[in-house]
C-alpha cells in the first residue's frame, strides 16, 4: 500500500511561510500580564528566519517542551518577562535563538549572570555584555545582554554563524524603541 504525507502539517507550513509567524496576543487593557517593556519577537532578525519557527515562551515549561536547559528556571519567565525561541538556517546550518525581554536591564542582567555562570565555562565574564564559547557538545552558543533584553543563541555550527547572529539581534534589540 503507498505511504501518504498528512496534509494538515504541510498545510500548516504553508500558510505559515505565506503569512508569517503569528503575532502574539496583545494584553487586554488593564491587564496585569508581561510588564515587560519590550516585545522579545521585535528583537528577532529577519535574515536566516524560519518563521514557522517562532514560539512565544509564557513559562519555563514552554521553554522545556522545546528545548531543555536545566531543571531550574534559569531564565526567570513567566508574568514580567516576554520571551521567544526561533530556529534560523545560515549556510553553515541551522542554530537556535532565544531572546527574553524583562521590564528593566537591571534585571536582565542579573538572569544573563546566572544563566552564564550556569550555562558556560568557567571562563564566562559576568561583567561582559556578550560572550560566545565552544561548549562541550561540540556547538557553539552565546549570550548577550543589551538594555532590558537577553540573548541567547544555542547549537550554532561555528563560531562566526553564532556570532552573527548575535551581533544581528543585539543591532535590533539597541533599535528597538522602549516606551
Amino acid at each position: 500500500m503507498p505511504r501518504t504525507t498528512p496534509l494538515a502539517p504541510l498545510l500548516v507550513a504553508l500558510l505559515a511561510a505565506l503569512l508569517g509567524p503569528p503575532a502574539l496576543p496583545a494584553a487586554p487593557a488593564g491587564s496585569t500580564g508581561l510588564t515587560a517593556a519590550v516585545r522579545a519577537r521585535d528583537v528577532l532578525p529577519a535574515e536566516g528566519l524560519v518563521a514557522s519557527s517562532v514560539v512565544p515562551l509564557p513559562d519555563q515549561a514552554a521553554l522545556d517542551a522545546h528545548y531543555y536547559l536545566a531543571e531550574e528556571s534559569l531564565l526567570g519567565l513567566g508574568r514580567t518577562a516576554d520571551a521567544v525561541f526561533a530556529r534560523y538556517r545560515t549556510e553553515a546550518g541551522e542554530m537556535l535563538l532565544l531572546v527574553a525581554a524583562y521590564p528593566s536591564a537591571e534585571e536582565a542582567e542579573r538572569v544573563y549572570r546566572r544563566f552564564g555562570g550556569d550555562f558556560f565555562s568557567k571562563v564566562f565574564e559576568p561583567a561582559s555584555p556578550r560572550f560566545v564559547e565552544k561548549i562541550e557538545t561540540g556547538d557553539w552558543a552565546g549570550a548577550a545582554r543589551k538594555g532590558p533584553v537577553l540573548i541567547v543563541v544555542l547549537e550554532a555550527p561555528d563560531r562566526t554563524s553564532c556570532d552573527g547572529l548575535l551581533r544581528r539581534a543585539e543591532e535590533k534589540a539597541a533599535a528597538v524603541k522602549i516606551p
